[in-house]
């Protein structure tokens, strides 16, 4: 069990930002305790062998790590405690993992929990070396994303030792994934060194820093308006850049090779402002409102920072920053990863133009002609298993995330190359559906494209939706009216172990879960005891939420079922969150859970 992490010294990369001077320390000051933190770090090493990297979901804790809250930055309080959040929560209930509590307890080896970096308390379990490296954070770097990695790999730690896990599981949302690329780069807490880290999602993340806090004029306005956190300062593309690794969207670590890396970006500029901006600047990324998508995910990995030689997998959604955490399908593609073995890649290889509605006359040719392939995935298992039947990726022009293409002639073959799907399935899927569909740019400033008054303005080349295996590689093709194309597939299993609590293809559900469906959902619900024998009993169903509170009481049998409408005993409709469902009769007591959403 680990009690305390001794103090580790700075990293050569961590030289702080030369806008901080007060993080310049003379050097005979600390080298007495730089040589006290190289000999705690060999003899421990000495005592305890790095845990192997076995990957598997039964013996791995996921924790969610929360984005940039500007209320919460002053926060008064304990960081590094058990929170609840939204998003954590929804992903046990899909896939049936256990939620930690809050009281700092013993925790499942498979369970799902969150914590806060913000606060102004030490937790109890800090030892006299953690609150000491916290006062060293603070006053380098003035805190932010070193203070927050620590405080968050120092919580992983103690999960560890309550649940007696192997590894954990990260998910970070927004700054929370620069938080933990800094841990992980810099082996904060020795996690990613000693192989603690199974895998880590990335969502909407400031992987390579933020667009809008690179741009002083526009930072120095925010200031203006309301002074900003040491958290702003790090967000800044040089920042990422000059204290992690340059150039900035590059993964360069050999402890990337231990851990699944994916990655989730939206693509939604609700109001435009940042689009605009962005245009201003002649420096147009699509983006969801907050965060460029190119920003949102490593634009490279080297050979050595390869998990078993492959890039991290990448979902898009059309929503904005906030709304994945209403987003459904965004829900089962993280669900999905985090338990997954099968990966499946599909690639949209080439496609051929044969009507390029572009006028190409001796006195008039505005070729070539700029055409857009736009494409969504979609899941029939996921739509059965969990009411979902949305896009688990969608590439798509309104969002500006289908990569422009030049042709410059009818009947031109170009090699396209354009990832439409990457990422892993259910155990019981057998394919996916894949709907495309070209569109021939006429304008539209976020290409670079004005050959019309009209803005934005398109041709339609036509679509279509192909079934692919997701059992073993091929090739697909697709057929339109004014466009050609094939779809080649890759299958990767990686040689994981069975998540205890969903089941592969074929095998029976435990007879004492309660299943809700659709799951999450907005409207009713529908719960039935899985393998109950048909009974006119009578059956009560309590309804609480992660408190243990009563929200609703039901009578019943067990034969029929039971609807809830969403509502209290009050007729209120409850709030977004977890409800956990018992289900009490003559022949036994049925458990159950399901995720309202907003």
């Amino acid at each position: 069990m680990v009690v305390g992490i001794a103090p580790r010294a700075a990293h050569p990369a961590e030289v702080p930002a030369m806008r901080h001077p007060s993080a310049i320390r003379p050097l005979a000051r600390g080298r007495l305790r730089f040589v006290l933190r190289i000999v705690l770090v060999a003899t421990s090493s000495l005592f305890a062998a790095p845990v192997r990297a076995s990957h598997d979901p039964g013996r791995t804790v996921t924790i969610y790590v929360h984005g940039f809250e500007r209320a919460d930055v002053d926060r008064q309080g304990a960081y590094g405690v058990d929170v609840h959040e939204l998003l954590a929560d929804s992903i046990a209930a899909l896939v049936g993992l256990p939620v930690a509590d809050t009281t700092g307890g013993p925790m499942p080896t498979d369970a799902v929990t969150a914590t806060t970096y913000y606060g102004d308390l030490a937790p109890p379990y800090y030892s006299p070396a953690d609150r000491a490296e916290i006062a060293r954070l603070t006053e380098v770097w003035g805190g932010g994303v070193p203070r927050h990695a620590f405080i968050v790999a120092r919580y992983a730690r103690w999960v560890l030792a309550r649940s007696g896990a192997d590894q954990v599981n990260f998910v970070s949302a927004s700054f929370g994934s620069l938080i933990v690329r800094w841990l992980i780069e810099k082996d904060v807490a020795g996690l990613a060194g000693e192989g603690r880290i199974a895998r880590w999602l990335t969502i909407e993340g400031l992987i390579g820093g933020n667009w809008a806090a690179s741009r002083d004029e526009l930072v120095d306005y925010l200031e203006f308006v309301q002074p900003q956190p040491i958290d702003v300062d790090h967000m800044d593309y040089d920042w990422v850049a000059a204290n992690l690794h340059s150039p900035r969207l590059e993964g360069d670590s050999p402890f990337y090779s231990l851990i699944l890396i994916g990655q989730v970006a939206s693509s939604d500029d609700p109001n435009g402002a940042l689009s605009a901006l962005m245009l201003g600047y002649d420096e147009y990324m699509p983006n969801d409102g907050v965060q460029a998508i190119p920003d949102a995910r490593f634009q490279s990995l080297t050979a050595a920072s390869r998990f078993e030689g492959r890039v991290p997998t990448l979902a898009l959604f059309p929503v904005d920053h906030l709304g994945i955490k209403r987003h459904a399908p965004a829900y089962a593609e993280v669900a999905t990863f985090l338990t997954g073995r099968r990966r499946v890649t599909v690639t949209l290889a080439s496609a051929r133009v044969t009507n390029l509605h572009e006028p190409q006359l001796p006195w008039w040719n505005w070729t070539p002609a700029e055409v857009v392939f736009e494409s969504a995935v979609s899941s029939p298992v996921v739509a059965t298993r969990w009411g979902i039947p949305g896009p688990l990726t969608s590439h798509s022009r309104e969002g500006g995330t289908a990569p422009l293409r030049r042709f410059h002639s009818s009947g031109e073959t170009v090699t396209v190359n354009e990832i439409v799907f990457d990422d892993f399935v259910l155990p019981e899927e057998t394919q996916l559906r894949v709907d495309v569909h070209g569109a021939e740019v006429d304008a539209d400033p976020r290409y670079g494209v004005y050959e019309t008054i009209s803005v934005p303005s398109y041709d339609d080349l036509g679509g279509g939706t192909v079934m692919i295996s997701t059992l073993h590689p091929g090739t697909y093709p697709v057929a339109t009216a004014d466009w050609s194309g094939e779809l080649s597939v890759d299958v990767h299993d990686y040689a994981f172990a069975s998540p205890v609590n969903v089941p592969d293809r074929g095998e029976a559900l435990a007879v004492t879960r309660l299943i809700a469906t659709p799951n999450p959902s907005r409207a009713s619900v529908r719960i039935v005891a899985t393998g109950a024998s048909a009974s006119d009993g009578p059956a009560r169903l309590e309804i609480t939420d992660v408190s243990g509170r009563i929200v609703r009481s039901v009578d019943g049998t067990l034969g029929d079922g039971f609807e809830w409408d969403g509502r209290d005993r009050g007729g209120r409709r409850v709030p977004a969150g977890i409800y956990l469902y018992r289900l009490t009769t003559p022949e036994g007591v049925w458990r159950g859970r399901s995720c309202r959403m907003p």
